[in-house]
């Protein structure tokens, strides 16, 4: 197995691009991109709270990820919108119940 670095520093607008392209790998990337590097809190949390529903385990999984992300970098998020949203993935794919819980814990620690 060989792994394959790429740089999840995308523009604003690349990510977008990366979303709307529908590919599963894309949007994984695209969100990545926003959990890192997007400056506008409130799309970047949205458009995590949209792949959250996701039938793609994967694309979930990236979309909570990039959550915790931005509650590091922007010490603040909706709780009250993302909290119920992360329980629902949790009861959707019991077995991201550790992602979940990393989640938790930035979101804790920095908002």
């Amino acid at each position: 197995m060989s792994l394959l670095y790429q740089d999840p520093s995308k523009s604003h607008d690349e990510a977008a691009e990366l979303l709307a392209s529908g590919v599963d790998e894309n949007v994984i990337a695209g969100l990545a991109s926003i959990g890192l590097n997007e400056e506008d809190r409130t799309w970047a949390q949205n458009t995590c709270l949209k792949y959250l529903a996701s039938e793609n385990a994967s694309v979930a999984a990236s979309a909570v990820t990039a959550l915790g992300h931005i509650a590091r970098r922007h010490s603040e998020l909706d709780r009250e919108t993302v909290l119920p949203a992360l329980e629902m993935v949790k009861r959707k794919f019991p077995f991201l119940e550790g992602t979940i819980a990393d989640t938790l814990d930035d979101i804790d620690a920095f908002t």
